[in-house]
């Protein structure tokens, strides 16, 4: 908390880089008890990163729990969001999902308070690959975490095996781009089933400590314009100051075409979330996929300064899929070039699927 702001009409806590009412009929994070207990007096806060048991917390402190938030996921699991524990009547403990912050008198004790739980509750680290935030939209903007196995995440070898050559120094240089720059428009172009999904999963895995990320379907890219959009990160970025947050829109082809009447407040979005005053609150980075060429796309899109990357997806040329197909102990139809999908695919399935011509037997 930097300071406090008061007016005949609401009090405010500054605390990071955003200001919640402390009259909010809606609960978010330790602003209010924070306020109660300090007002202007001495307060010092402790931060720190990391994964958290707090269903374990949760029944471990019930007799401190103070505060907390508490959601039903699409799939009926019961998850906390976050909670606030009061230790003492001026040291208070925030946990959400990844972060923990102390508030005491001393900034020593508030460091103890937090290190003290880190070592009781941290996680034990995971043999598995990224994760991403489903955006869901039903009366509120709310999210869902899907969780990436150990798979999507590429030896070294195999990603030369799934992808050419010159994609590996491609990639080398895109996720330090993507470590630096804190907002803007990255653009994955291919055919279907030559990898643009497969990367991204991968991609997520590589940058699961510094990034964290967001999916938003096709069938929801309105959300792009809901106002209500804009409180949605808001949260988030309060939740999770220090992270980098990156948006996938997958097949995001007619979001991105020049703008007409159908399309016209998704492009703008986009044009808002990547470049101008917006961007600088939200620091997003967007990254998409299409099926079709980047010459379709609108040309405000791809300014230099706000387009981070644009990579062409290709298919395999025989050589490099045999090499593919090798490793995973499968045999290749004939033919010029192959997409990833058409190397991965079951060959019985695919026989299965093709159509019968002439008369039953």
């Amino acid at each position: 908390m930097n300071e406090t702001q008061s007016t005949s009409q609401e009090t405010f806590v500054v605390c990071g880089q955003l200001e919640t009412s402390s009259f909010s009929p809606s609960y978010r994070g330790p602003h209010i008890p924070v306020l109660a207990a300090f007002g202007r007096g001495t307060m010092h806060r402790f931060c720190m990163n990391g994964r958290w048991d707090l269903e374990r917390a949760a029944v471990d402190k019930a007799a401190l729990l103070l505060r907390s938030d508490r959601m039903l996921e699409t799939n009926g699991k019961l998850l906390w969001d976050d909670l606030t524990f009061q230790i003492a009547p001026r040291t208070l403990l925030y946990a959400s999902e990844n972060s923990l912050e102390g508030f005491a008198e001393s900034a020593a004790e508030a460091e103890a308070i937090v290190r003290e739980f880190a070592r009781n509750y941290a996680r034990p680290s995971e043999p598995e690959g990224g994760s991403y935030s489903l955006i869901r939209v039903d009366k509120d903007i709310g999210r869902v975490t899907v969780p990436l196995s150990a798979e999507s995440l590429l030896s070294d070898e195999l990603f030369t095996l799934h992808y050419t050559e010159a994609m590996t120094d491609w990639h080398r240089e895109f996720t330090q781009r993507l470590t630096t720059r804190k907002n803007g428009l990255a653009i994955l172009e291919g055919p279907p089933g030559t990898g643009k999904t497969s990367y991204l999963r991968h991609l997520m895995g590589v940058l699961r400590e510094s990034h964290r990320f967001y999916f938003i379907p096709a069938s929801t890219l309105q959300v792009l314009s809901d106002p209500n959009f804009i409180g949605f990160w808001a949260d988030q970025r309060r939740r999770h100051p220090e992270q980098q947050f990156a948006v996938i829109l997958e097949d995001s082809d007619a979001a991105l075409m020049a703008r007409g009447a159908d399309n016209r407040e998704q492009v703008s979005a986009i044009l808002n979330l990547t470049d101008g005053m917006l961007a600088d609150f939200l620091r997003l980075q967007i990254l998409c996929t299409i099926n079709g060429r980047a010459t379709d796309i609108d040309q405000a899109l791809l300014r230099p300064g706000r387009l981070i990357a644009h990579r062409v997806f290709k298919r395999l040329d025989h050589e490099h899929a045999h090499r593919l197909a090798t490793h995973l102990g499968r045999a290749l139809p004939q033919a010029s070039d192959y997409s990833l999908a058409e190397i991965f695919a079951d060959p019985e399935a695919c026989e299965n699927q093709r159509p019968q011509i002439g008369f039953a037997t």
